[in-house]
């Protein structure tokens, strides 16, 4: 069981998949990106390993390669496919990836990081005809070619104490044409003449109506043909090289001339004229200037209202946001949070098939070497964002370490457009430790592990240590899926192909070749289907899975043995004849495939797969009958991530209490089911004029309708359509937070139906008979649903509430709730008071929480996380009826850029050992808090 708020999770992620294989070797030589055309000043070349050169005129940047121009300094860059760069003092430059043919076929590619500084750029070949091949990203946002000239600019922030003249973030100036600007919370076209601004990842990009004053007169970059450079054609780079600059000097100078006198023309609205001139092979041109910006503001679709003087955000309900310049990690294209998925097919000793265990979420750290290979993790945080993981029954937080040591780094390979990358250690050793918060006999809580004899010792160590021998570990990595909720709301299809992969290897040391996969996407059905096919030690091998959900993150799997483990099955083929059938296989063939799809807008997908035969002995000192394994990345088509859908929030009591009741054991019986919402298309949510009648969500524990049904455990919820059924709407009111509808009330009584996702067969229903389901939905919104500010405080008060009630008939009386938000130290302190005044429940309870983590715009505590990083989270309860140990569960979600929140809770009285909860009683509701 998990929880079950709004589910609007922020989280985004870096998604890595391991599966441990053998050996190939492919070391690709860095490809020449472009050449310097001149450089004035103290201009650099910073290549993978961190040996700097000075820049020199004709001299190569390759793939991978960073320039620095020092203050004062500049250069002026030719790429391979005729695009210039003109780079400004004090700029930081990485060339990602530029691959060119010679043609514009398909197959150019062009990824650049801007660290700081800025330049101005004409593009080439590489985004003329595929704009999507083109990307420029930076700290607060990825750039979108979609034009010939323009100038982004990357003002980091000041030091503590200095005033800082212009506001940090990314700026692009369009001269011709146009380009984007991309952030988690949305995508802003900036046409001709305008000017655009992205403060941080977390914030919608904005138009400025005025030009900064720090853009000056940048001299148009000039394609001159070059006599001394074509004649050093022995230097690196080839003749080759220089023939083609030379042969695409005219052209570029036609196309340079046009590009300034439109960009003069065009600029009448300007008050000034200036000609500057640079030093080096530029020519001198003349540019408009506006007249020095006074106070710059700017206003959104919503009525907030941008101050760059103030360097703030004013919401229409008068939030006031400062702004900032969130700084992240470039690796993966700028993605936030990390995932990894696991798959270890031990080689001494552990059992004879891999475990998949996940991770993911803020707490995930990626260690590389300077070619981008991974060479290990560390994990902190929640376990909701660990599967698979066997570190304790129900564990609320986890600590985990991944290393290598003496691996041979193998098999990479990358796709700039998706973010996606690829690899595999092989041979070597792979160590793990983790450790769980947990309670030990004495009923001290603590970071700790289970010693040999089952019992929990604060302090210890789960350990692991693998030793490949002629076996390797296979990774892929790429971009979070961004927006992370976009595969619930949307309502198409897609296809997605293959890029690349790794070679399937054996634990024997046979390499094999991968030779495709594709992966069908359902997006309305929330389902989706994939095949690879490939040929190892003389065997050609097919995979075909059947119908697999996707969950929240957009994750999917199946496995040959489906019949109480998930939701689909793989079929597998050995050299043309069918070795496996669902739900038993039919042969000693077993096989699993496990994937996400990733990246903005859901461009790229990561599939793992494994077989193992048992018709083939294990190798020796292994106990894993011939395991093939290995991982593919794949491509598809960039979803709109402003699709609209509608949010739905659900609270039974179960969802948070379902963690304490013990993986695997015996729900209580005050147990009937639970449901939860999500995310979703707004077709999929049904109103009525008395409240919410139905949406799409996950739903299990229920009472089947008939023997065909198979019901989805309590700790594993499958997809449904959940419909009001018998039960009847209660408590329900509205309100409008920052122009959103916020709904809530609460389904009374009865029965609540559980039909498949299409909403055509009845599965199964739930008695609600003496309890409710509370709930809480939303107008139809954007992404823009999740901006939240980058500093300040604000204080909440009550707009709306379901009255509490309990699963024996009794509604009670919220009583307070508070809600204190820190948005520059993300910390959230919450507090909920309720009481209950019957014959079979007379009491009074209190949640209070402090120093909750902020998760974009998500925060979640319970009492299992009370001391765990300065959080405190405490239930009181206090009255006859109360019974045992307190335990309870806040979540919450900020709406409308914090202008208002939505708080689910539950706290129950009963027995609480190390490894289960048994509740005598237990209350819920929900609050809405408004700014």
């Amino acid at each position: 069981m998990k929880s079950t708020y709004l589910r609007f999770r922020s989280e985004s992620v870096l998604l890595v998949l391991l599966s441990l294989l053998l050996l190939w070797s492919n070391v690709a030589m860095a490809a020449v990106a472009g050449y310097v055309q001149f450089a004035a000043g103290d201009v650099r070349i910073v290549d993978l390993a961190g040996k700097e050169r000075a820049a020199q005129k004709g001299q190569p940047i390759n793939e991978g390669e960073t320039v620095l121009t020092a203050g004062g300094a500049s250069a002026q860059l030719r790429m391979v496919d005729g695009g210039i760069l003109a780079l400004r003092p004090d700029t930081q430059l990485k060339v990602d990836l530029y691959t060119f043919s010679g043609a514009a076929d398909g197959s150019e590619n062009a990824l650049l990081s801007l660290v700081r500084g800025g330049l101005r750029a004409i593009t080439g070949l590489i985004g003329k005809t595929n704009k999507e091949k083109l990307k420029l990203q930076t700290p607060t946002a990825v750039i979108g070619i979609r034009g010939t000239d323009h100038e982004p600019v990357v003002l980091l922030a000041s030091p503590p104490g200095t005033p800082a003249p212009n506001p940090p973030g990314t700026y692009d100036k369009v001269n011709v044409g146009a380009t984007s600007l991309t952030t988690q919370v949305g995508t802003t076209v900036i046409n001709a003449n305008q000017i655009g601004y992205a403060a941080s990842l977390t914030q919608q990009p904005v138009i400025l109506p005025k030009l900064p004053d720090f853009y000056r007169a940048t001299p148009t970059p000039v394609a001159r043909q070059d006599k001394q450079g074509q004649q050093g054609s022995t230097q690196q780079g080839g003749q080759q090289g220089s023939q083609q600059g030379s042969q695409q000097s005219s052209s570029s100078s036609q196309s340079t001339q046009s590009t300034s006198s439109s960009s003069t023309s065009s600029s009448t609205s300007t008050t000034s004229t200036a000609t500057a001139t640079a030093t080096g092979d530029v020519s001198t041109v003349t540019a408009v200037l506006p007249a020095a910006p006074s106070n710059l503001t700017a206003v959104d679709s919503s009525g907030n209202v941008l101050s760059l003087a103030n360097q703030s955000v004013t919401t229409a309900s008068g939030l006031t946001q400062a702004l900032s310049s969130s700084t992240v990690s470039t690796l993966g294209g700028g993605a936030v949070y990390n995932e990894v998925l696991l798959v270890y097919p031990y080689t001494t000793g552990g059992p004879s098939f891999p475990q998949t265990p996940t991770l993911g979420g803020p707490g995930l750290n990626l260690s590389r070497d300077a070619s981008g290979n991974l060479t290990g993790f560390t994990y902190s945080g929640s376990s909701k964002n660990v599967g698979g993981l066997n570190i304790g029954s129900g564990a609320g937080n986890v600590q985990v370490t991944a290393t290598q040591s003496g691996s041979t780094m193998t098999d990479f390979g990358s796709d700039a457009a998706t973010g996606l990358a690829w690899g595999r250690w092989q041979g070597g050793q792979v160590s793990g430790s983790a450790q769980y918060y947990g309670t030990d006999a004495s009923g001290n809580s603590g970071y700790g592990a289970n010693n040999s004899s089952g019992a929990f010792v604060i302090g210890g160590t789960q350990n692991e240590s693998v030793t490949l021998g002629s076996a390797s570990l296979h990774w892929i990595t790429g971009l979070a899926p961004t927006p992370s909720y976009l595969s619930q709301v949307l309502t198409g299809t897609a296809n997605y192909t293959l890029l690349g992969g790794t070679h399937p290897t054996d634990l024997s040391g046979n390499v094999g070749t991968l030779g495709g996969a594709t992966l069908n996407v359902n997006f309305g059905l929330q389902t989706a289907t994939a095949d690879v096919n490939f040929s190892i030690g003389g065997n050609s091998w097919t995979m075909q899975s059947g119908t697999m959900q996707l969950n929240g993150d957009g994750q999917f799997n199946a496995y040959t043995n489906c019949a109480s483990k998930c939701f689909s099955s793989v079929s597998v083929t050995k050299n043309g004849v069918n070795v496996s059938s669902s739900p038993t296989p039919t042969g000693f063939v077993l096989g699993t495939m496990n994937g996400y799809l990733t990246g903005t807008g859901l461009n790229g997908a990561a599939l793992e797969y494994a077989v193992q035969d048992f018709g083939v002995p294990p190798p020796a000192g292994t106990n894993a009958y011939n395991l093939i394994q290995g991982v593919a990345a794949l491509s598809g088509p960039t979803q709109n991530v402003n699709t609209p859908f509608r949010a739905v929030g659900t609270e039974d009591g179960w969802n948070d209490l379902g963690n304490l009741l013990g993986a695997g054991g015996t729900p209580p019986p005050q147990y009937h089911g639970n449901i939860n919402g999500g995310q979703q298309a707004p077709a999929d949510v049904v109103d009525s004029s008395a409240g919410l009648t139905a949406f799409l969500g996950q739903a299990a524990g229920y009472t089947a309708a008939n023997s065909s049904v198979t019901v989805p455990s309590p700790q594993s919820p499958q997809l449904a359509a959940v419909k009001i059924g018998t039960a009847v709407n209660a408590d329900v009111g509205s309100t409008s937070i920052g122009g959103i509808t916020v709904s809530w009330g609460r389904w009374a009584g009865g029965t609540i139906d559980v039909y498949t996702p299409d909403g055509s067969t009845l599965l199964g229903t739930i008695d609600n008979s003496n309890r409710s389901v509370h709930w809480v939905d939303t107008s139809v919104l954007t992404s823009d649903f999740n901006a939240m500010p980058a500093s300040g405080t604000a204080t909440y008060t009550v707009a709306g509430n379901t009255s509490p009630t309990d699963f024996r008939g009794n509604v009670g009386t919220l009583t307070s709730a508070t809600l204190n938000a820190d948005f520059a130290n993300l910390k959230v302190n919450a507090g909920i008071n309720v009481s209950f005044n019957a014959s079979t429940n007379t009491s009074s309870w209190a949640l209070t929480a402090n120093n909750i983590p902020l998760t974009g715009a998500d925060f979640k505590t319970g009492t299992s996380q009370n001391g765990i990083n300065g959080v405190a989270t405490t239930v009181t309860c206090s009255g006859a009826s109360c019974s045992g140990q307190t335990v309870g569960s806040l979540e919450g979600h900020f709406i409308s850029g914090a202008q208002g929140a939505v708080m689910l809770y539950s706290m129950a009285g009963g027995t609480l050992s190390a490894s289960s909860f048994t509740p005598a009683i237990g209350v819920t509701g929900l609050v809405v808090m408004k700014h």
